[in-house]
């Protein structure tokens, strides 16, 4: 089996070879070939056509043969002494009903909103818990969640003082997403003073942020955020260059709406600002994006390619779509790096439990904050116990319940599916369920390879990060 994937720019006819990495511009008498060779319907004539990539190690037959992540005999160590980061559930009360969030009752096996929150005993065994295993690594980063953390900011103070005074000689780093209702003076000098990586979440200009971030009395929350934004800016000027806007564009919104917001409001024009999509992992309903929202999309991608060629202004490229050319250039940097290893995994799950740990009020560990906490199978430990490895190491090997489907995949080596896309909301990790975003998977990387082609026929020079 010959895996590969044929695709046109209007500069170019391309051949991405899975088995070298490798991303060929051909021609139009060798791209139809290729096409046959994709469907594996090609003829001797085909082959003979391509000849000239053959004898250079293209379009070969798969060398692939198992599937395990090259990770998994190092996790056991990674675990007990390569942490650098853990995320601590300080509450699960929050003031905002936000009508697309993970907690609104809308996602299968996913808790709901309540008034629970982590002890200062807790706090202080998740802090000696990623302190005991993170001996091996140099920074770490402490991350505060909720519901709304901010409602409880006397226990992450106290969290602070525990970890200054119990490990004075780490370098600790602290960061806090917020919706941004409760910045007061004390909690702004308190955020300033330990250098606290701030996170406000907003959606936009007014009428959109409150069609979705609402308190629950109903009444919008948009004049309270901007107003707390407004006062660190002019009242801590040197810490507000520091904080940074995520909003999340929710289906039917008018993105490009958004986008102009982001440019053009005075208090946040010269701040990072990123954007999500809401989270379709899980959802009871189906999540669907309409025409607008990939037209304004792609539109806003295509500016960020061509200032980055010279052709537009930088400062009129949107600023939330910035991260298009940095995965551009990422994935250019991992082309043509060896072959495809006989023994690997697919592209997409992190190293959990390594990489962006969470803890919830009741001390269960889970990969991440963006999973479900009502799922057994996302549970990977308790800070009383200690991290369970096996369950760590089969989330690492997920792509196991897709062999045979990820062994044919031409998107194997950028494959951005993690274990959330596996879960069945019962407790077990499902095949199908991970399959039903396979395409949206793929879709990502064709746009990703078509934009690193299209600055390459335009003489982009990639900085090979």
């Amino acid at each position: 089996m010959v895996v590969i994937k044929t695709f046109s720019t209007p500069g170019g006819m391309y051949v991405y070879d899975r088995g070298t990495n490798a991303l060929l511009s051909v021609s139009a008498d060798e791209y139809i070939a290729c096409r046959k060779v994709e469907t594996g319907t090609a003829t001797d004539e085909d082959w003979q056509l391509l000849k000239r990539y053959t004898d250079q190690g293209y379009l070969k037959e798969s060398r692939l043969k198992e599937i395990i992540h090259p990770a998994t005999e190092y996790m056991p160590f990674q675990l007990e002494s390569g942490v650098n980061q853990l995320t601590l559930q300080i509450c699960t009360t929050c003031n905002l009903r936000c009508s697309y969030c993970t907690y609104s009752g809308n996602y299968v096996g996913q808790r709901t909103h309540g008034d629970r929150v982590m002890s200062f005993d807790m706090i202080k065994k998740c802090v000696d818990f990623i302190m005991q295993r993170s001996r091996n690594v140099d920074r770490i980063t402490l991350g505060f969640y909720g519901g709304e953390s901010l409602l409880e900011v006397d226990n992450i103070k106290a969290c602070i003082d525990y970890v200054k005074k119990a490990y004075c000689g780490r370098d600790i780093h602290y960061t806090i997403t917020t919706n941004g209702t409760c910045l007061d003076d004390d909690i702004i000098q308190f955020l300033e003073k330990n250098n606290i990586n701030l996170v406000v979440s907003i959606d936009g200009p007014k009428k959109l942020h409150d069609l979705h971030r609402v308190y629950a009395n109903g009444e919008g929350s948009f004049d309270d955020i901007m107003r707390n934004v407004s006062y660190i800016k002019s009242h801590y000027p040197e810490y507000y260059e520091k904080v940074s806007f995520m909003t999340v564009v929710a289906p039917g919104v008018d993105f490009s709406c958004v986008s102009d917001f982001f440019y053009a409001d005075d208090v946040l024009a010269d701040n990072s600002s990123q954007y999500n999509t809401i989270n379709t992992y899980g959802a009871k309903e189906n999540i669907i994006y309409d025409d607008l929202y990939t037209i304004t999309y792609t539109y806003q991608v295509t500016k960020h390619l061509l200032a980055a060629l010279g052709m537009y202004s930088k400062n009129k490229a949107s600023k939330l779509f910035a991260s298009s050319i940095t995965l551009a250039e990422r994935l250019y940097s991992r082309l043509s790096k060896g072959l495809l290893a006989e023994k690997t995994h697919p592209s997409g799950p992190c190293l959990p439990g390594i990489m962006r740990p969470f803890v919830d009020v009741d001390g269960r560990i889970f990969p991440c904050e963006r999973v479900s906490e009502g799922s057994e199978a996302m549970q990977i430990g308790h800070v009383n116990t200690g991290f369970d490895i096996e369950k760590a190491v089969d989330m690492l090997n997920v792509g196991w319940l897709t062999k045979q489907e990820c062994m044919a995949c031409w998107n194997f080596s950028y494959c951005g599916l993690c274990v959330a896309a596996c879960d069945g909301g019962d407790g077990q990790l499902r095949k199908e369920e991970r399959l039903k975003h396979c395409h949206a998977a793929m879709v990502a990387t064709l746009d990703t390879m078509m934009a690193v082609c299209l600055l390459s026929e335009n003489g982009y020079e990639f900085t090979n990060i």
